[in-house]
């Protein structure tokens, strides 16, 4: 029997008090109207322009079971070229089994979305502003950190390379206290994340390390792999360093905290790094309400937004070429549900 609880449903936004009443009165018409003439502006028909953009998408394998033996087989009613399988037997087109797979709104209508997350608007602002549920807001999160899952899986860095640890506090519920108080300095109270960036400030990566303070074991795991063996790197001198500067032959330039706590910006040598942590942080209270066991995502899309390319309309179409490359559906019901019992 399937427990799960269906998804609050909310109010429709173009529902008011008086949209049963048979007769209406000129004022309550006029707001109608106007409400409809905003929501239309902001959720137009798919375009001509859309719809030869997905059929001009290269498709070399199934989107089912990924065997390379398909074949068009005409279009479907919306105008959109469909396939077939010959190993599997099943239709698809260049949308199935992508997050816009069985669409209700055109693909077009991800950009203003897009721009706002890459702009550091919350989730709450973003559907206000385009006319969206609250819930739609989320459930494209949701897609979108599937998109960028393994975003920075390849990401290796060379040359000079700036590393630190910076840490954001858990939950409230999950705060552990003594005699009352919250615990101080660095503790268990608080998450760190792995942060690598290059000299240039062009390049970068950040891991969840799912530990409150650095160990050999935490740092090795989270920088060893996106470091390039005889690179540089320039640290605080923190002891769980070591263990890097020894497995890949790193070069170290060391500015212990001590030093550079009270040095202005462009004195300080750790500059770089800290200025990365600084955007990171306001980009985080932006969605201050995360949830936590999501950290590594909110990483992933932070370091989508700060990497190149750096036009922010070539950010949207990377995003869109990635999304539509790598398959990966993801069902309203299923995440949703898990997010209403939780």
């Amino acid at each position: 029997m399937n427990n799960k609880k269906s998804p609050k449903r909310q109010k429709p936004l173009r529902t008011f008090s008086w949209s049963y009443k048979d007769h209406k009165t000129p004022a309550e018409l006029l707001v109608e109207d106007t409400i409809s003439e905003w929501y239309k502006a902001k959720h137009r028909a798919t375009s001509n322009s859309e719809i030869d953009f997905i059929n001009s998408i290269l498709t070399k394998s199934c989107h089912h079971c990924g065997s390379s033996k398909i074949v068009k087989n005409g279009f479907n009613r919306n105008n959109i070229q469909n396939y077939f399988c010959k190993d599997c037997g099943r239709n698809f087109n260049p949308l199935t089994n992508t997050i816009f797979d069985s669409r209700k709104i055109p693909i077009s209508e991800w950009f203003e979305y897009l721009l706002h997350l890459f702009e550091y608007h919350s989730i709450t602002s973003s559907a206000y502003d385009n006319r969206n549920a609250n819930s739609t807001g989320e459930y494209w999160l949701i897609k979108v950190f599937e998109v960028l899952k393994d975003i920075q899986q390849d990401v290796v860095l060379s040359g000079r390379i700036f590393i630190d640890e910076t840490y954001f506090s858990k939950k409230k519920s999950d705060v552990i206290t003594k005699n009352g108080k919250k615990l101080r300095g660095i503790s268990i109270n608080k998450i760190g994340v792995a942060t690598a960036i290059s000299e240039d400030m062009k390049s970068s990566f950040l891991i969840a390390t799912n530990t409150s303070k650095p160990s050999r074991k935490s740092t090795l795991n989270s920088y060893a792999s996106h470091i390039e063996e005889g690179s540089t790197i320039i640290h605080d001198g923190d002891n769980s360093h070591i263990v890097l500067i020894e497995t890949l032959h790193l070069n170290s330039e060391e500015h212990p905290s001590i030093e550079t706590k009270n040095l202005k910006d462009k004195e300080n040598p750790m500059y770089p790094i800290n200025h990365y942590h600084s955007l990171l942080k306001r980009f985080m209270r932006a969605h201050s309400g995360y949830n936590r066991d999501n950290l590594q995502d909110w990483l992933n899309l932070f370091w989508f937004i700060t990497n190149k390319p750096n036009d922010r309309y070539d950010k949207v179409l990377r995003f869109i070429e990635l999304a539509i490359s790598s398959p990966k559906r993801v069902k309203y019901r299923d995440v949703m549900s898990s997010i209403s019992t939780k």
